[in-house]
């Protein structure tokens, strides 16, 4: 029932979140009309092993990853010449770039640098401190907005029991990308957007958003973060027009 409100047109689906599976949804989506796409995907099996105090996290399924329809569908919905971001890992960085070049334009890899290692084999191998995100475009790509940015990003990790939620990236690192990218009111997905981070950092920069989660409990995560984050732009603008 949801799903019929996307159908007429492109402005149907601004700043909307749909709780649904993405294969549902993505299909339903007009040709070339977003303007940004900008994701982590459950691109491998994971489930934080930090928490002590705190209870473990919900395991993320690397099997709701469907790597070649996610290509496809997001190839056809981006307009000529906008950017692709999509998160990974260094043993899943061949694969996925390997299937994005199959329809984009590699770019770049954009390292994302975080202020904790992760876990995994803590005495027989180096600690992980970071994330690759693989940078591409449909076509030859729209120029990005100045001042050029590094492709070495720095910014702390969220604590995994903040949204309960063990991948969660963090808000500032999603602006950052998301102002070199796109101007101000163009639209944003994210396919797989978790506790909506994505949505949150376009309501900070002025952009529209499309999110697509397909678990009920982080779906309604977002969706409470994002009404807590227009709660106060709702009231600015109420005092701006008592005031006018």
């Amino acid at each position: 029932m949801v799903l019929k409100s996307i159908v007429g047109g492109e402005n149907c689906y601004r700043n909307k979140a749909y709780c649904v599976d993405n294969r549902e949804l993505f299909p339903r989506i007009p040709d070339e009309s977003v303007d940004l796409i900008l994701t982590d995907p459950p691109y491998k099996d994971y489930q934080s092993n930090r928490p002590v105090v705190n209870p473990r996290q919900k395991k993320i399924e690397r099997t709701d990853f469907d790597l070649p329809f996610f290509i496809e569908q997001s190839f056809r919905v981006l307009r000529n010449g906008a950017h692709f971001y999509c998160f990974c890992d260094h043993q899943t960085f061949s694969e996925i770039k390997a299937e994005i070049e199959r329809l984009f334009t590699y770019k770049n890899c954009l390292v994302w640098v975080k202020n904790n290692h992760g876990s995994g084999d803590l005495k027989g191998n180096w600690a992980p401190q970071y994330e690759f995100i693989i940078f591409g475009a449909k076509g030859k790509g729209r120029h990005l907005n100045p001042p050029r940015p590094s492709n070495v990003l720095e910014f702390p990790k969220v604590p995994n029991e903040k949204f309960s939620h063990g991948t969660v990236k963090p808000a500032p690192l999603l602006r950052r990308i998301i102002e070199a990218s796109t101007k101000p009111d163009e639209l944003v997905l994210d396919p797989y957007a978790g506790v909506m981070s994505t949505a949150a950092a376009c309501i900070e920069t002025g952009r529209a958003y499309l999110m697509i989660e397909k678990d009920e409990n982080f779906f309604q995560m977002g969706e409470k973060r994002l009404g807590e984050l227009m709660n106060p732009l709702r009231r600015q603008i109420n005092l701006f027009k008592t005031s006018s």
